[in-house]
């Protein structure tokens, strides 16, 4: 079955031109990575995905633009893009990114072109305030604390989760690549889980017992 995409049709070859880690419209990565990585992590791998997403998105530009291709996402200011400040920010890049998503799906006929960004922006957020909580004499009131904080972390990492399983289908619609690779883990990605793996348990436990 045929689809038709519109201007941004990937089934145009010249696209073909492109480096073939900038041939997808978005940055391909497995979710249960994404959502395992940024939960054990305390979402400070979040800031990679965006860092990883937003990078993405300059380095296509400047290559469609070396090229003169006509890039699949029309934003002529990517070219000018800091993953730096696109990560740092994150909370509020993340409307940006669900609405670059959304416009894609809707470009390729999908169904499924849902993202609501301002829910992202509430929802990836959720945890921030249980992060000031401190430690009462209270255990029981601690672990009830303990338990919601856990929760909002869950809730923080399923955002740029299903982000990325929307943007993987646009991916995967759009023919850009037949499917997306199993997890590769890189340095990065490792600091980040060492990092979870070590604070986490410091972070649940000294939730629940106070220092004094």
């Amino acid at each position: 079955m045929s689809l038709s995409t519109g201007s941004g049709d990937f089934n145009d070859k010249s696209f073909n031109q492109l480096p073939k880690d900038l041939q997808s419209t978005f940055y391909p990565e497995t979710p249960n990575k994404v959502f395992w990585l940024s939960f054990i992590s305390l979402g400070t791998y979040s800031l990679l995905w965006f860092y990883r997403h937003w990078r993405h998105f300059k380095r296509r530009s400047v290559e469609c633009k070396r090229l003169n291709l006509e890039n699949s996402l029309k934003y002529e200011e990517d070219i000018r893009i800091i993953p730096f400040w696109s990560a740092w920010f994150c909370h509020f890049y993340i409307v940006g990114t669900a609405r670059r998503i959304r416009e894609r799906l809707k470009s390729l006929g999908s169904s499924e072109w849902q993202t609501g960004p301002w829910w992202a922006f509430v929802l990836f957020s959720i945890h921030y305030p249980l992060s000031k909580y401190e430690s009462t004499e209270s255990i029981r009131l601690n672990i009830a604390v303990d338990l919601l904080w856990i929760i909002a972390i869950a809730i923080h990492s399923w955002q740029i989760t299903r982000l990325q399983i929307k943007a993987n289908h646009s991916i995967i619609l759009s023919q850009e690549m037949e499917s997306i690779k199993k997890a590769r883990y890189t340095k990065w990605d490792i600091v980040c889980l060492v990092f979870g793996l070590i604070v986490f348990p410091l972070f649940v436990f000294g939730l629940i017992f106070p220092l004094d």
